[in-house]
C-alpha cells in the first residue's frame, strides 16, 4: 500500500552499505530547495541554471516528470537518518538513446550536500540501482545521458563502474554513457 506522503508512487526500498533508498516524499522537496540554491550543485547537474527561481513547486514539477517515467528515490544516510540526495531510475525518454526492442534506463542523480561529495555515495547508489535494473527489472542497457563534458567528477563515476561513452550530444557539450547487459554480467556477475 502506498502512503499518502509517498510522492514517488512506488514502494521499492533498497539499501547499500551506508545508505537507504526509499520512495521520495513530498517533504523531501522542502529539504532539497536550499541545496538547489548552491551554484556548485546546479553546475554539477545542469548545463546551465534554470531561468526561474528554485522553489518547492519548481522541484515538484521536475519530480513529477521523473516519477512518471521511472522510480524516484530519496537517498538517506543510515547513520544520521538525513536525506542527502535524490536519484531516479528512469525509463529512457530521449530518442537518441532508444534502441528498438531494448529496455533501456537512465539515472539522474544528485547528492545535495557537497560536503559529502567524493565519499563514494554516488557510486554506492548507482551500483545498487544498476543491479536492481539489470537483475530485477530485466533491462538490456543502462545509459546515463546528458553528462556535461566538463564535469570530470561525474564522468569518473560512470567510468569507474564500467560504463563507456556511447555518444556526444549538443556539439560535444554533453556525453552519454552506457553499459549493456552482457558487459554488466561480465563485470559484476563473474564471481556468482
Amino acid at each position: 500500500m502506498i502512503q499518502l506522503d509517498n510522492f514517488a508512487c512506488h514502494n521499492i526500498h533498497l539499501k547499500t552499505e551506508r545508505l537507504k533508498l526509499r520512495p521520495f516524499k513530498d517533504a523531501d522537496f522542502d529539504i532539497a530547495v536550499p541545496f538547489y540554491k548552491d551554484p556548485d550543485l546546479l553546475y554539477a547537474i545542469e548545463e546551465c541554471p534554470p531561468d526561474e527561481p528554485i522553489t518547492t513547486e519548481y522541484l515538484k514539477k521536475a519530480g513529477k516528470a521523473m516519477r512518471n517515467g521511472g522510480f524516484l528515490f530519496a537517498i538517506v544516510e543510515k547513520v544520521s537518518g538525513r536525506t542527502v540526495g535524490e536519484v531516479c531510475l528512469q525509463w529512457m525518454n530521449l530518442d537518441r538513446a532508444k534502441i528498438e526492442g531494448e529496455k533501456i534506463m537512465r539515472l539522474p542523480i544528485a547528492i545535495w550536500d557537497k560536503t559529502l561529495w567524493g565519499k563514494g555515495y554516488g557510486k554506492e547508489v548507482v551500483r545498487c540501482l544498476m543491479a536492481h535494473a539489470f537483475e530485477k527489472l530485466g533491462i538490456d542497457r543502462f545509459c546515463p545521458v546528458d553528462v556535461p563534458a566538463n564535469n570530470e567528477r561525474s564522468q569518473a563515476l560512470w567510468l569507474s563502474l564500467g560504463l563507456t561513452v556511447s555518444r556526444e550530444a549538443d556539439d560535444g557539450k554533453m556525453l552519454d554513457f552506457e553499459i549493456t547487459r552482457s558487459e554488466y554480467e561480465k563485470i559484476y556477475q563473474k564471481n556468482n
